[in-house]
């Protein structure tokens, strides 16, 4: 399957309520690999960096990570 693909189809799950905390950790790792393998170019990891960014930067937080107490 294509590193486009997959990489995709991780920062979609990113979306999903159920989404594990965490995730995102994974799907740096994947985005690397991809590039370290020279599956991706720069410009593709640097766009990928961007996706997983908003991505997580929109995922709502859990209490945990932001409650008092």
């Amino acid at each position: 399957m294509s590193p486009h693909i997959l990489i995709d189809q991780d920062l979609d799950e990113l979306n999903h309520p159920g989404c594990p905390e965490g995730y995102e950790v994974l799907v740096m790792r994947n985005i690397t690999a991809f590039l370290q393998a020279q599956k991706i170019s720069i410009e593709e990891f640097h766009h990928y960096c961007e996706r997983l960014n908003r991505a997580v930067a929109s995922r709502p937080r859990s209490c945990n990570e932001h409650c008092a107490g």
